[in-house]
């Protein structure tokens, strides 16, 4: 089961931003609050995950500009494991 990452805004009146630059790759574990790409947009923005799972495929290049609530990131989500 997959989940994804979107381009969240970081302030109210925020309607897109430049991703400039990934901080995982495919592959990497992210946890809620790991911190994945580096925005700007009137700032310099940290976005930050708010899924659990394995990054699997990226959907805009570094440099490029994304509309809030777009998806970036396709994540893998972690099964829970039965005990």
């Amino acid at each position: 089961m997959d989940d994804y990452i979107i381009m969240a805004a970081m302030y109210n009146t925020m309607t897109s931003g430049k991703v400039d630059k990934f901080l995982v790759r495919k592959g990497d574990k992210v946890i809620p609050g790991t911190p994945v790409a580096e925005i700007i947009s009137e700032g310099y923005f940290t976005l930050l995950s708010e899924v659990e799972g394995i990054i699997k495929e990226f959907y805009v290049m570094e440099g490029e500009y994304v509309e809030v609530d777009t998806a970036i990131i396709e994540v893998e989500l972690i099964e829970p494991e039965d005990d």
